[in-house]
């Protein structure tokens, strides 16, 4: 792997630059402690070139898995990982396209100095990951269940010495 990948937005052509490799966790600080464990298998291939349109673009493309905490249940579980995901780089804030014109399949970002590939590819991993991590396969009625107090109401003991017949 190549030592601090940058990508230096002047000089992207229509050949492809492209960085490939594994992550590693400890270059990650940020995914790491959004992590169940180190239990993780990433691998990125991140290619800059000029497209048909002439436009700086980006392709990040991530594949794996990690473990993260489900907040319901407090176990590890394995979270698959696949992101596609498509920049555009503008210079200047005057060339992004106006919003109702974006598309859901690219971004943009103003990229006025170069990028720090590693730095992309752990904000694409950040991203992806769910909010509220659940474990897949629980159902409403396994989540209901745990919400419940399994201790009984203080109320319903007073309920049952109400009804004794005296």
């Amino acid at each position: 792997m190549v030592e601090n990948p940058v990508i230096h937005p002047e000089r992207i052509s229509e050949k492809p630059i492209v960085f490939a490799g594994r992550i590693d966790l400890e270059d990650f600080p940020r995914l790491e402690e959004s992590l169940a464990n180190r239990d993780a298998k990433l691998d990125y291939t991140v290619t800059a070139r000029l497209d048909k349109q002439r436009r700086k673009v980006v392709s990040c493309i991530i594949e794996g898995f990690v473990f993260l905490t489900c907040q319901t249940t407090l176990e590890a579980f394995r979270h698959e990982v696949s992101i596609d995901d498509r920049l555009v780089l503008v210079d200047d804030e005057s060339q992004l396209p106006p919003i109702e014109e974006e598309s859901d399949a690219e971004d943009y970002l103003v990229a006025d100095e170069p990028i720090d590939v590693l730095d992309l590819v752990e904000d694409a991993v950040l991203l992806a990951l769910p909010m509220v991590p659940r474990k897949p396969g629980l159902d409403e009625a396994q989540l209901a269940g745990k919400r419940e107090d399994p201790r009984q109401s203080p109320f319903a003991a007073l309920a049952s010495l109400k009804k004794r017949p005296k």
